[in-house]
């Protein structure tokens, strides 16, 4: 990723991209779920896409569309892969545990953690 840190604001412009696919600054601005200026979102986008390099911007007629140009879990990757170096210092199971706490886990993404530890004990 060209540039890994987000602010909040970007990834909630980033989510409704990865929500739609791909969108013009007035999409984004109707799929937000709070009022922000059309001037304000058009010109994060355009940070985004020209600065930070996680959107491709094309003019389609007189609008640009944004695409990101990477997947939610490769964001998520690189801005988990971060925190853990800046805040746990390579202590995995203290951030995992932080964020199960804070967040809550379904049944299911506990199935998937099982799944996953086991696989690891079977490779090792």
């Amino acid at each position: 990723m060209a540039e890994s840190r987000l602010t909040h604001y970007e990834l909630e412009l980033m989510d409704v991209l990865w929500r739609i696919g791909e969108g013009t600054v007035q999409d984004v601005c109707d799929v937000l779920e709070r009022d922000l200026a059309y001037t304000t979102v058009m010109t994060t986008l355009n940070l985004l896409a020209n600065k930070k390099g996680v959107l491709k911007r094309t003019k389609v007629g007189r609008a640009f569309v944004y695409r990101p140009l990477f997947t939610r879990d490769e964001v998520s990757r690189t801005i988990l892969g971060d925190l853990k170096q800046v805040l746990f210092a390579d202590r995995l199971p203290t951030l995992m545990l932080n964020m199960i706490n804070e967040q809550g886990i379904s049944e299911a993404d506990a199935d998937a953690i099982r799944a996953a530890l086991d696989q690891l004990e079977g490779d090792g």
